[in-house]
């Protein structure tokens, strides 16, 4: 695979290539963006939906619906403010759909609505593995970094620093910080991505 040519500016501007390349079919601009802004993702869910299993299997439908409507991304609009709307309307959706099935009285099902509430249930749980595999590969692979780029990413994703709060910090050039954040998304991305095999049939 061809090395991904490097990304000039601040993250606003980085959002805006990965997402312009994602569009043109480069899975790997898209990886990244996972890499990226699945950690905030969850945590906003997290904070209305209390069930693990149902925040990561939400976090992944959040990230299947941005790639599938990438093109409605507007020119001049952050990446991660309209990908944190999608987060939000997911998790609310799931809270309207439970409470939805709570209120509801229901006559008993016949055999049909049981065999497709089954199949539904089969579904939902295939899901929800291969989200906990692909989270475990990339908290493993953020392990595996070295020290200098897994603490520059942290401060950049976790803590939402920036190059020159992150190069202080660090006691490193800005240059250096921005090289090294590069590389562990790069490095996240390359190992993760035989996790994404069983989701590319879905295009993601």
């Amino acid at each position: 695979m061809k090395s991904p040519t490097k990304i000039r500016g601040d993250s606003w501007n980085v959002d805006q290539e990965l997402v312009a390349r994602a569009r043109n079919g480069d899975m790997t601009s898209f990886e990244l963006l996972v890499v990226k802004y699945q950690r905030r993702v969850a945590a906003q869910i997290r904070g209305l939906v209390r069930s693990a299993n149902v925040v990561e299997e939400l976090t992944q439908e959040v990230f299947l619906h941005a790639y599938d409507h990438l093109g409605d991304l507007r020119e001049g609009v952050a990446f991660w403010a309209w990908l944190s709307a999608i987060a939000r309307n997911t998790a609310s959706g799931f809270l309207r759909r439970r409470q939805h099935r709570l209120d509801a009285k229901a006559p008993e099902p016949n055999n049909t609505h049981r065999d497709s509430e089954q199949l539904q249930f089969a579904a939902s749980a295939e899901q929800e593995v291969i989200a906990q595999e692909l989270f475990s590969a990339i908290d493993v692979a953020m392990a595996e970094l070295p020290t200098k780029q897994r603490d520059a990413l942290m401060l950049r994703e976790i803590d939402g620093l920036d190059y020159k709060a992150i190069a202080a910090t660090l006691g490193t050039p800005v240059n250096t910080v921005r090289s090294l954040i590069f590389r562990a998304r790069e490095s996240i991305a390359k190992k993760v991505r035989p996790h994404l095999t069983s989701t590319r049939s879905r295009r993601w």
